[in-house]
């Protein structure tokens, strides 16, 4: 077991990056350290390592204060892949490798049949015996890596630490090297704890994540406890969807981008609009609001409706009712109540029940405003309320103030038009 007890680092800038850290992981774990640049990261791997010393606190290896185990000690119980490693002689692989059994040799540095022995198995695991008389200079970057955890490995080590295993990998070599730490922590029984800025990799393999911010634990936990989109909002400042892997049903993490130059530019920090919705009908219409970047509200919304969903990821404001429940007068108040502050209200083509009529016939009320109606199908088709919803939608169509497109990308022109020209 791995204890890290009130931790507290500075560098001699005097900037303090570990504050009072608590961490303990137990032996045979899988653990990603996580959080964004500046959090301690690979500041706390080099404490643990003892390449830097906390100015407090204590670190246990075993129930054994780290401060007075032996380099030769500390070498056979924990082995380090650092985030560069810098190899000054051109070594074959095999050399390279054969320098983890460091720990285990006599000062003149023989070598033996167990060294061998172990040097041989860290090849076969790590897969890198077919290139064992290349120089390391001419691998690749996967190979080169593999040989680098190969020469850990030799170590025998309880403990496998990683800094940032894979940041200048291409996807092939980051899911073959997470792949193998994978087999080694199953089947060895290795503990492993990996620092890393890939979200999606140490949530796809790690057992537990341990996410930092200034210096501090902000959370820990399971994949699917850590890495939810108000965490991640909340230390990485970034806004994200969080959905389940199709395969593994762990957490995946998507970036929600914005149209730089776009309607950005346009809007000029204006751009409200208010969205009539339900039912999934809207999905590309709210990614595209939110890439462009205008303010949204929509509403009446059910919950757990497709729409009210993706909403609320993307942070909009939302009138929402209880699943399956009829739209009220209380409900339309607090929708009147939201896009009186809007410009335009933009309306999907939706089928209309009598669940949902009332987000319609509210319209009628509307006059100070501009109303677009998206209608890639005819209304004939979405009215199942006995031709009311569809009586209500023609006579919005003849005033001067709706406006009628035929895909998203019209009614995201023409809402873009409508605002710029009212500033």
């Amino acid at each position: 077991m791995l204890k890290a007890e009130n931790i507290s680092f500075s560098y001699q800038s005097g900037s303090r990056i570990l504050k009072e850290l608590n961490i303990i992981i137990d032996s045979g774990e899988f653990t990603g350290i996580i959080g964004p640049n500046g959090s301690g990261k690979s500041t706390f791997i080099k404490n643990i390592c003892n390449l830097f010393h906390p100015d407090s606190g204590v670190i246990y290896l075993n129930s054994r204060r780290l401060n007075q185990m032996s380099a030769g000690e500390l070498a056979r119980s924990m082995a380090v892949v650092p985030q560069e490693t810098n190899i000054s002689f051109n070594f074959t692989v095999y050399d390279l490798i054969m320098m983890g059994r460091n720990p285990y040799q006599d000062r003149w540095g023989r070598i033996d049949d167990e060294d061998r022995k172990k040097v041989e198995e860290a090849m076969r695991l790590t897969d890198v015996r077919d290139f064992r008389d290349k120089t390391i200079d001419q691998l690749s970057g996967g190979e080169r890596q593999r040989v680098i955890i190969a020469r850990a490995l030799a170590q025998s080590p309880e403990i496998l630490l990683l800094d940032e295993p894979t940041s200048s990998l291409d996807i092939n070599y980051q899911g073959e090297i997470f792949d193998l730490l994978s087999y080694l922590n199953r089947e060895r029984d290795l503990t492993i704890v990996v620092v890393s800025h890939d979200l999606n990799l140490s949530g796809q393999y790690c057992q537990r994540l341990i996410l930092l911010k200034d210096g501090r634990v902000y959370t820990s936990g399971s994949p699917g406890e850590v890495l939810t989109e108000d965490n991640i909002n909340e230390v990485y400042e970034a806004r994200v969807i969080v959905d389940d892997n199709q395969l593994t049903g762990r957490p995946f993490i998507s970036i929600m981008p914005r149209e730089q130059g776009d309607y950005l530019d346009k809007l000029d920090g204006a751009g409200r609009v208010h969205v009539i919705c339900g039912g999934g009908n809207a999905q590309k219409l709210l990614q595209r609001l939110y890439r462009c970047g205008f303010k949204v509200s929509c509403g009446v919304l059910n919950q757990g409706d497709s729409d009210w969903d993706l909403a609320r990821r993307l942070g909009f404001e939302i009138v929402d009712i209880p699943p399956f429940a009829y739209i009220e007068e209380e409900d339309l108040d607090k929708n009147r109540e939201i896009f009186s502050d809007c410009e335009v209200i933009l309306v999907a083509d939706l089928p209309f029940g009598h669940g949902n009529a009332g987000n319609l016939l509210q319209l009628q009320e509307v006059e100070d405003k501009d109303i677009i109606l998206l209608q890639r199908r005819s209304i004939e088709e979405r009215d199942y309320t006995d031709g009311k919803a569809a009586a209500v939608w023609e006579s919005l169509t003849s005033r001067d103030n709706v406006h009628t497109v035929s895909d998203v990308e019209e009614m995201i022109e023409r809402t873009s038009q409508l605002i710029t020209k009212a500033d």
